[in-house]
């Protein structure tokens, strides 16, 4: 028996977002919102092939499942060859395999009819006639498949979640002999989309305002106001490192007590900690009611000190990048919206010193925004938070 395994390499990405019917609901029996992410392939060169899709932003709700679809065409020829002294005659089988594996023990596969080939009466090896073409063989046309998954915590964040991607032949030798030198050619077409299906947050009444969260030094500072609130009142904040499981960090204090409140709360990460952190505030009301805030994030880079700076923000025709402790390299800019779409993608060298003006070759619609620059020399990235009028 003989099996061989070929597969897809990606060639270009389209990212679409789009709102369809979902097979999940909200907490209150609602359909939810949703975002698609598209991705198309159109070659084969290996086996496996990592599929990177824009993880589900946790600022923009609670993500309750996603869905993973595709269609794919696969045209397949065969090149069976004696590889005896004497004739033989063959007959073999083929079938072909589509597959996808991801976070959480996410398992999709679909296969297609097994199909018998021949019989070949083929001639001694290195004679003429000691091999024979087969196809070509469209093992798959168009073929559409979907499945659901529940959410987890690799699917939250502002970077990528990855799936696996196989595409296999299997190819039995059913009549003559095993030494048969076999070859196989494909060309396959994929077209694949994930979509997340969300629902809003819980957030506090009209009264909370300008929540923020900053890295300053070694610390992170929460700030908010509050109109009119209660004598019963209570403001608790919360973290998580995912966007999805969140723990309590403590009550906050009143930083000015006059008309509206402020408040504050400043948090230390631990000094070996890198990465994202999401932050919550809790506010427990009158007869135990409980709300929550929108969720703000932020990135920890090593040693918790920003590697640039970015002015203005807000942002309206353009910005500066000021590099800070640069002694030269390379760095990668990208400018990503609330569904992780990229809107503004390139790289910047310099030798020393210096920063990064850009002036927006197509002005991006107003809103909110995330600001990433890579050190590509020391593979270190920051993230800030941009806005666009």
């Amino acid at each position: 028996m003989k099996k061989i395994y070929i597969s897809v390499i990606f060639l270009s990405i389209l990212i679409s977002v789009k709102k369809i019917n979902a097979q999940c609901t909200c907490s209150d029996g609602s359909i939810p919102d949703s975002i698609s992410y598209s991705q198309y392939f159109d070659s084969i060169v290996t086996t496996n092939t990592t599929i990177s899709f824009p993880q589900f932003d946790p600022s923009v709700g609670v993500l309750k499942c996603f869905k993973l679809k595709d269609t794919v065409t696969t045209i397949a020829s065969y090149n069976l060859e004696n590889d005896l002294p004497d004739s033989d005659e063959y007959n073999f089988e083929t079938f072909r395999r589509s597959q996808f594996t991801g976070p959480g023990s996410f398992f999709s596969s679909v296969t297609s009819s097994p199909k018998d080939w021949g019989p070949y009466d083929l001639a001694p090896k290195d004679s003429a006639g000691d091999n024979v073409d087969v196809g070509p063989d469209t093992t798959f046309y168009n073929n559409y498949s979907e499945k659901y998954g529940s959410s987890n915590a690799a699917f939250y964040g502002t970077g990528t979640v990855d799936f696996n991607y196989l595409t296999t032949s299997t190819f039995t030798i059913l009549t003559g002999s095993d030494n048969a030198i076999f070859k196989l050619r494909a060309f396959t077409r994929l077209g694949v989309e994930l979509t997340y299906y969300w629902c809003p947050q819980i957030v506090l009444e009209s009264h909370l305002l300008n929540f923020t969260a900053t890295v300053q030094n070694n610390n992170v500072l929460l700030q908010w106001e509050a109109n009119d609130p209660q004598s019963t009142d209570k403001y608790e904040t919360e973290v998580s490192a995912d966007g999805k499981e969140f723990k309590n960090l403590g009550e906050a204090a009143v930083a000015f007590s006059g008309s509206p409140h402020r408040y504050k709360f400043i948090y230390t990460p631990d000094k070996n900690f890198t990465g994202n952190l999401f932050f919550r505030i809790k506010r427990t009301g009158d007869q135990e009611k409980f709300f929550y805030s929108e969720i703000r994030a932020v990135v920890i880079n090593k040693n918790n000190n920003a590697s640039y700076s970015v002015y203005p923000n807000p942002s309206i025709t353009g910005i500066n990048i000021q590099i800070i402790k640069n002694t030269g390299g390379a760095y990668e800019v990208a400018l990503i919206n609330s569904y992780g779409q990229i809107n503004f993608l390139k790289k910047y060298s310099f030798t020393q010193g210096g920063s990064i003006n850009i002036e927006w070759p197509h002005k991006p619609a107003a809103g909110i925004y995330y600001l990433k620059v890579k050190d590509l020399k020391n593979n270190t990235e920051q993230i800030e938070r941009l806005q666009i009028m």
